[in-house]
């Protein structure tokens, strides 16, 4: 499994609560988890208390580093992670900070830093060329620059010429969704949660708090921080004063991120009004505190500007222009009962919607990307898998793995143990008793998928006794196993996909012979629900119309398996024994050609016309399949699913004894060859598998 030695600092100081040092104890916490981080993190300042700071001391993947007794400038940050480095050799150094900043890390971390900069989109207007190109240039020599949102990522694109795929969007580290909200307004309680400062709008909370007062004298004010930033337009004692004198403020202070939700959830609106020079259409950033509110399915007041319309849709009915428009619309909501909750609906269904395109584990896939990845393949048997096996084996990007199970249950666990060590996706090829151990053994930071035939679902014990929280993809060969495997299981279908086997079609894309119009192949006579006597029975049918009809078996018979003559499958051989003699008795004996078991596949099918499936019961028939990539006509007899992974027309009913085979026509042939191309050409397959794996 890959592994990374990784610095993090950020410009930010975990003594004050606000929404960036909430951001840093989360990013901290989000990657301490993964086994796969041997983290540093360099703090800006010295440990002095308070609840990020216990939030941070709680992790355990973590080593601490403090160089100050002063809050670090960003000259001095910059001096320290270069020493850290030199001492540390880091694969990694993840920064959030300035520009000036970033000029400096990058002299010695060109290619190694990871870089999250607001400061170039919020002064994109007043840069000078100059500074967009040293901006550029810092952020192309990046190993990746990182934004808050699919717009900021646009935006630094096209301003300081840098390629989409090298700006990696970190959204807003969101807190977890309250669950069976209310929708009700109970306490008329406003909150505010985060810095206080002129343009985070503080000014405007009190002002507007006041008039409301003045039309709802019974309304309450929660507050949570104890960062004040600047004089607040002068008015900074006033402000404290209010907070800590007026009876219907609460004032928290500095909280930790649990107990600042709480105080979201115990109140009943969101106050995220912020200075247009914050919030305006040219805005990209979302803030902390929004999300909080929104994941307690509280309304907000916020500016109607360009993101937040995007996100919560431009007939959010409390969007307010000013603070008079603030105060009209907090009134509204606190006392139309609808009116309220429809907004509360709206925030709370916006969240949700947003939190659903959020996976910020990727971030530890980005800062260890460009190492290869090893993908391990487990399994009794892999014969379905190797074009898969073999594209990854082609690829510069993976080390591959293989472990080949003695049986559905027989492996050497020693093996399995190194092996699974070694991998960072594990792929189970059926999903026997390989799922149960990999499902029961995967570490954190490891992919498990699991491809699922067809003997699954008559032996759905090795599922049930495993983990399947821990299995991160299910992938069916065929749409009808696939549904009845998942009501089996009550799978959650966004964690199963249909990819159907593949077929390499150019190799069975070969010229037919002559003789092929009248031949019908036969893939594999065992076990008896394979049907060989119904195949016989569609040859004889047809052999009595035109005698130049043929038969061709390819595949080992019952005789070549030393366990078909023991108790177990007596009555079946004695069945095989018929067949036999029913052979040997007939005009048309001669017809009957074995060709045995090899791998020249595609040059047998060069004389087959037609390609039969005559089985009881099938997971998709992989014949089928390489028989349409060489052009041959399926005759397959109703086996359930077959119509949903092959052409309706060709899935017959209960056969006549008269039955007349679709003529053998160069068109249909290259037409049959069409639809197995796009369907299952080893290509196609691939790149669906690796849009799993990753």
């Amino acid at each position: 499994m890959r592994t990374i030695k990784l610095l993090i600092y950020a410009d930010v100081n975990l003594n004050i609560m606000d929404g960036s040092s909430v951001w840093l104890a989360e990013l901290l916490a989000l990657i301490a988890k993964d086994p796969r981080v041997q983290l540093d993190f360099l703090s800006k300042a010295t440990h002095q208390g308070g609840p990020l700071n216990g939030q941070v001391d709680k992790l355990v993947n973590i080593n601490r580093i403090e160089k100050s007794t002063r809050p670090l400038k960003p000259e001095q940050a910059a001096q320290a992670i270069e020493q850290l480095d030199k001492e540390n050799n880091y694969d990694r150094v993840l920064v959030r900070g300035n520009i000036e900043m970033g000029k400096a890390l990058v002299k010695f971390l060109a290619g190694r830093l990871a870089y999250y900069t607001l400061e170039p989109f919020q002064r994109r207007h007043e840069l000078s060329v100059k500074e967009k190109v040293e901006v550029s240039e810092l952020l192309n020599a990046t190993a990746f620059a990182i934004v808050q949102s699919e717009r900021m990522r646009e935006s630094y694109s096209s301003e300081f010429d840098l390629p989409k795929e090298h700006i990696y969007i970190l959204p807003p580290l969101i807190p977890p969704i309250m669950k069976r909200p209310s929708f009700r307004n109970q306490l008329n309680s406003v909150c505010y949660t985060g810095k206080f400062s002129e343009e985070w709008g503080t000014p405007d909370l009190v002002d507007v708090f006041k008039l409301l007062k003045e039309k709802l004298p019974y309304a309450k004010l929660n507050i949570a921080g104890n960062k004040f930033h600047g004089e607040l337009g002068g008015r900074k004692d006033e402000i404290q004063t209010y907070f800590e004198s007026e009876d219907s403020v609460n004032w928290v202070g500095v909280v930790s991120r649990e107990e600042s939700i709480a105080l979201s959830r115990q109140s009943d609106i969101g106050f995220a009004l912020r200075s247009t020079k914050i919030d305006n259409d040219e805005s990209q950033e979302l803030s902390t505190k929004l999300f909080e509110y929104m994941s307690s399915a509280k309304p907000v007041i916020l500016r109607p500007t360009k993101v937040h319309k995007d996100l919560l849709g431009s007939d959010y009915p409390l969007f307010a222009k000013d603070n008079t428009d603030a105060v009209n619309k907090i009134h509204d909501a606190l006392t139309d009962v609808v009116l309220y909750k429809k907004a509360s609906e709206m925030s709370y269904e916006a969240y949700k919607n947003f939190a659903k395109s959020v996976d910020h584990n990727e971030i530890i896939e980005r800062l260890i990307c460009y190492q290869k990845k090893t993908i391990l393949f487990a399994g009794h048997d892999l014969k379905f898998l190797q074009d898969v096996i073999s594209a990854y084996e082609k690829d510069s990007n993976y080390n591959v793995l293989i472990e080949q199970w003695n049986g559905h249950t027989k492996h050497d666990e020693n093996e399995s143990k190194s092996k699974l060590e070694a991998a960072d996706v594990i792929f189970c090829e059926w999903g026997l008793g390989n799922i149960r151990w990999y499902s029961k053994n995967k570490k954190p930071g490891q992919k498990l998928l699991v491809r699922v035939h067809l003997q699954e679902n008559q032996v759905p014990q090795y599922l049930d006794e495993g983990n399947s929280d821990n299995i991160d993809q299910f992938i069916f060969i065929a749409p009808y196993r696939y549904e009845e495997f998942v009501e089996m299981h009550e799978l959650p279908r966004e964690k199963c996909k249909l990819i159907f086997n593949t077929v390499d079609c150019e190799r069975f894309a070969l010229d037919k012979s002559d003789d092929a119009k009248f031949t019908l192949g036969f893939i594999g006579m065992v076990p008896w629900r394979k049907r060989f006597d119904l195949a016989l029975d569609i040859f004889e049918s047809l052999w009595k119309t035109d005698s130049r009809y043929k038969l061709r078996v390819k595949g080992k018979t019952p005789h070549d398996y030393p366990w078909m003559k023991g108790p177990k499958f007596a009555d079946e051989f004695v069945k095989y024994e018929e067949q036999d003699a029913r052979i040997a008795a007939a005009k048309w004996k001669d017809n009957v050609i074995f060709d045995g078991h090899g791998n020249d596949m595609p040059e047998w099918f060069q004389n087959i016309g037609y390609i039969l499936s005559t089985s009881d019961f099938e997971g998709s028939h992989q014949a089928v399949a390489e028989g349409m990539a060489s052009g041959a006509i399926p005759i397959i007899l109703p086996w359930a699913g077959a119509e949903t992974v092959y052409p309706r027309k060709y899935v017959y009913g209960n056969l006549p004894e008269d039955f007349e085979a679709p003529i053998f026509e160069t068109a249909k042939s290259k037409s049959i060859m069409k639809y197995a191309k796009h369907h299952f050409t080893t290509s196609h397959i691939v790149s669906q598998i690796r849009e799993l794996i990753g």
